[in-house]
């Protein structure tokens, strides 16, 4: 079949054009719908990742925050709330309220994570003011541990999920 013939069978037939124009547009529209649903699925599990990521960080963090309290706490009631001891608690427990703000601050953190974040935060802030009065008042060291359990708790919880 040569060029000529299939130009000539083209000329007389004058609707043709417009049903190849047709179908070219409905097939446009369909790849269109395709690439789009493609790049949402793509974006839904960079999301899901992402948000993933910033809980493994967060209960790292508040783990962590937790360790610390804990040992300070523990090693204020055995050897007493000497000046020298008290401002090494504060200055590592200031390390761990500096993690928790960078893990409040990364991306993936949606507002429920944020909320324990900022939880533990403020019970770390709490335990550097209460240190001088833990051998005497045990409630208030329970009090930021519970709240310190509570948060990881509640992030583990998340992460079970995979929401």
């Amino acid at each position: 079949m040569s060029w000529e013939v299939f130009s000539c069978w083209i000329e007389s037939h004058p609707g043709l054009a417009s049903w190849v124009q047709a179908l070219g547009s409905i097939l446009a529209i369909l790849a269109a719908i395709w690439i789009a649903n493609r790049d949402s699925r793509f974006r839904r599990n960079a999301d899901r990742e992402l948000r993933l990521g910033a809980l493994v960080r967060a209960i790292t963090a508040v783990k962590d925050a937790r360790a610390r309290v804990v040992a300070g706490f523990e090693g204020v009631q055995k050897i007493g709330a000497s000046r020298n001891l008290v401002d090494a608690i504060k200055s590592d427990l200031q390390k761990s309220e500096q993690h928790l703000k960078e893990a409040m601050s990364i991306g993936g953190v949606d507002s429920k994570i944020y909320v324990h974040l900022y939880d533990a935060r403020t019970a770390i802030e709490e335990a550097t003011q209460v240190l001088y009065l833990v051998s005497a008042e045990k409630t208030s060291g329970q009090n930021i541990l519970n709240r310190l359990s509570l948060a990881l708790e509640s992030l583990k919880e998340m992460q079970d999920t995979k929401i």
